[in-house]
């Protein structure tokens, strides 16, 4: 009897043990509610500080000379991810020379508002560009797709991926001149071999299946090229600012340098490769010695090159002149020294190069 009634009295009047609470049935949901409206608050202060941030990158350019407008901005992405959408970006650049325009059509930056370090940029194009000389491009694609990924503020890596790029040159005579190709990659990384104090990056590109009437006329050669490029730059910090006559002589004080460890076209059976090193003299003009090679060239603008013109040019190299396991064989150096290009020991008759800036 005793039992009886304490087990009435452990439960209320529709049976439920006392002092049972209802919150293990809430908890979950409360819970739910508290993340959901923390993620929200997060992303909404991420999306005012990336606001804030363009503004002030576009204010920090408008000091340097330099104009960006991006028409009709827009950050959204919401709940994942944030977007910065643009229907038009246009950069308006004051150089020594004129004013260079370029203008491209919709483009969005996709980054996570966790990861703030890795960010997707994808463009529709077409981009256009009206150089101070009054010479025009345009460039379009079927897909163009870069992604930036930085380490303590410091850029880690640049890469860029084109399908099917095409570029048309409009020279102030109105000449035109067509480039097509059916891919474009580029990568620039920071070099894990240099010493730090050498800021050195490395840029890989690739170009497949290059088309080109002007490129057919200087080879004799109506093939599609590919083209690989290799090289270090050190200082390359230095240029994280933008390319600019500022940063471009911060990099020369800086004893900034290009080492160029492997340019390769190859056109059917006709190949063409260099390495060497660039930089700048103290006149702010390029300088520096190039090395080249070649194997099956047998026209060159126009020219038919003879059975013996290969050997006397493998001669005047100063290199081994045997060919290598890929045909290769040493060209005469090109040297830019004091404005002007020597091939070999033959100075070329061509203008003095003029400072870059």
């Amino acid at each position: 009897m005793t039992q009886s009634r304490h087990d009435q009295a452990a439960t209320d009047e529709r049976g439920r043990p006392r002092g049972t609470s209802r919150w293990g049935l809430y908890l979950p949901f409360v819970l739910l509610v508290l993340v959901i409206g923390g993620w929200s608050a997060f992303w909404h202060v991420a999306r005012g500080l990336v606001g804030s941030g363009l503004d002030s990158v576009i204010a920090d350019a408008r000091q340097r000379g330099d104009s960006w407008t991006c028409v009709n901005r827009r950050i959204s992405g919401y709940p994942f991810r944030l977007e910065v959408r643009c229907d038009d970006v246009t950069l308006v650049r004051s150089q020594r020379v004129g004013v260079v325009t370029l203008s491209t059509g919709p483009v969005v930056i996709i980054g996570q508002p966790h990861t703030p370090s890795h960010l997707i940029a994808q463009a529709d194009g077409p981009l256009r560009g009206v150089m101070a000389d009054g010479s025009r491009f345009e460039a379009r694609w079927d897909l163009a797709e870069a992604s930036r990924r930085t380490e303590a503020g410091a850029l880690e890596r640049l890469s860029l991926d084109m399908r099917k790029p095409v570029v048309t040159i409009t020279g102030r005579e109105a000449a035109v001149s067509t480039i097509a190709a059916a891919t474009l990659e580029a990568h620039l990384r920071r070099n894990p071999t240099r010493p730090d104090a050498d800021m050195a990056r490395d840029l890989f590109m690739r170009v497949g299946q290059i088309v080109s009437g002007d490129l057919d006329a200087v080879l004799g050669d109506s093939n599609p090229s590919d083209l690989d490029v290799q090289l270090t730059t050190s200082q390359a910090n230095i240029f994280d600012h933008g390319l600019t006559p500022a940063t471009l002589e911060a990099w020369r004080q800086a004893s900034g340098r290009i080492d160029v460890s492997r340019i390769a076209l190859k056109k059917g059976v006709k190949q063409i490769e260099a390495k060497g090193t660039l930089e700048l003299d103290d006149a702010r003009r390029p300088a520096g010695r190039i090395e080249p090679s070649a194997a099956n060239i047998d026209q060159f603008f126009g020219i038919r090159l003879r059975g013996g013109a290969m050997d006397l040019a493998s001669a005047l190299s100063g290199r081994a002149a045997a060919p290598g396991a890929d045909g290769l064989r040493p060209l005469p150096s090109l040297t830019i020294s004091n404005g002007r290009i020597s091939l070999g020991p033959i100075r070329l008759p061509l203008a003095a190069l003029q400072p870059l800036y």
